[in-house]
This record gives structure tokens, C-alpha cells and sequence, in this order.
């Protein structure tokens, strides 16, 4: 009797388990697809920033928000909050715009850091917070590649 009940156990714990994790599914693929420069002050800059967000599960993801971290070459960037609700159709994709800000001492730091480094590289995590929980994410990416800014950022 006792086998019986820690056998009857165990099974539900492993079927509770794996119909949580068949419930969640895949992590969405979420990637930078535009940046582009909005008004600044001496001290910050702000951006906007639209991300692709690819559902490769067979369910909708009905999205109600957004906190992501951008970063540049390993250094942390821009932070974006959004609260535009969309949804992301079942095997397919939606792109989102967010407003952030970025300061302008990191942008500078960036610059300079560009004569170092051969290439321009990004990392974006984040969650995206659904209408039944959240889901991370993380995605990573080559903005320019190496050679792309031969004599751009060196001196004559």
C-alpha cells in the first residue's frame, strides 16, 4: 500500500510538472529591428526602440507589457518599459515600438569604446509580462560587423 501511494505521488508530481512546463512553452524570440534617435538634453537621449517578437509556440501570447535591458558591446546601454498591449498570433510575429532613454555619457562612452572594438555587438533580455504570467527572454546580435567602420572613427 505504501509503494503504491509514493508511486501514485510521484506520478502527479511529474504530470503536474510537465503540464506546467507544456504550458509555458518556448521562449519567445524577441530582437532589435530598428533604433532611431528621438529628442535629447546634454545629459540624455531618447530613443526609440522597435523590437520584433516571434511566437514559435501554437498558442497566442496576449502581451500587456514590456522591461527590457539593452547593452552595447558587453556595456549596459538603455533600459525600455512598456505597457502597449498587443498580441502575437500563434507561429508568428508582431513588432512593438518602446520610448527609453539613454544617458549621453554612455552614448559617448560607446563611441570611444568603437575605435577599440572590431565590431558592434548588442544584448537585449528582458520579460514580457502576459496576460497569465511572464516570459523571459533574451536574444543577441551584431549591429556592425568587423571592418564596417574602417576610417569612419579614426583620424586622417
Amino acid at each position: 500500500m505504501r509503494l503504491a501511494m509514493t508511486t501514485l505521488s510521484v506520478s502527479l508530481l511529474l504530470a503536474s510538472g510537465c503540464a506546467g512546463w507544456l504550458s509555458h512553452g518556448e521562449p519567445p524570440e524577441v530582437s532589435v529591428i530598428n533604433l532611431a534617435p528621438l529628442d535629447g538634453t546634454a545629459f540624455e537621449q531618447r530613443l526609440q526602440v522597435d523590437l520584433r517578437i516571434r511566437n514559435p509556440n501554437d498558442y497566442d501570447l496576449d502581451v500587456r507589457g514590456i522591461d527590457f535591458r539593452m547593452d552595447l558591446n558587453g556595456k549596459p546601454f538603455a533600459r525600455g518599459l512598456g505597457n502597449r498591449e498587443l498580441t502575437v498570433p500563434r507561429l508568428g510575429e508582431a513588432v512593438v515600438s518602446i520610448e527609453t532613454s539613454t544617458s549621453m555619457l554612455d552614448i559617448v562612452r560607446q563611441v570611444l569604446a568603437l575605435r577599440r572594438s572590431s565590431e558592434l555587438a548588442y544584448a537585449l533580455s528582458g520579460v514580457l509580462y502576459l496576460k497569465r504570467g511572464r516570459l523571459p527572454f533574451e536574444h543577441a546580435g551584431i549591429v556592425l560587423e568587423k571592418g564596417e567602420l574602417s576610417g569612419i572613427l579614426t583620424p586622417p
